[in-house]
């Protein structure tokens, strides 16, 4: 049985040698379907324009539609929104008297 973990065989000549047959037969792999998308491409032509791309996996793609998250267009959610006690401040209607600073000793001037 050939398994694709050489990290199971002691003998570092042997483990190396299977590891590097390993990646040549992934490279062959890759360029198998490298020349088989480049086929495609080529019997659909220019009337093909493109060939579609693959969409990668990524943590957003993966992601399985929950039936209870909230849409930003939701009437309710947008109703709460105004009526919550910092909606004001959100619309630039009251200004905050608070100031966050780095500074060890804030002066005068910063409140200016």
């Amino acid at each position: 049985p050939v398994t694709t973990n050489p990290s199971h065989i002691r003998n570092k000549l042997k483990r190396s040698e299977m590891y590097g047959r390993y990646l040549e037969e992934k490279r062959k792999r890759k360029r198998e379907l490298r020349l088989k998308r480049a086929k495609e491409a080529e019997a659909l032509g220019e009337e093909g324009a493109r060939v579609p791309k693959q969409q990668p996996r990524t943590l957003e793609s993966a992601r399985e539609a929950e039936p209870t998250r909230v849409r930003p267009e939701d009437e309710e959610v947008a109703a709460d929104e105004a009526e919550d006690e910092f909606a004001p401040y959100f619309a630039d209607e009251i200004r905050p008297k608070i100031m966050i600073t780095t500074r060890p000793c804030p002066s005068a001037e910063l409140f200016h």
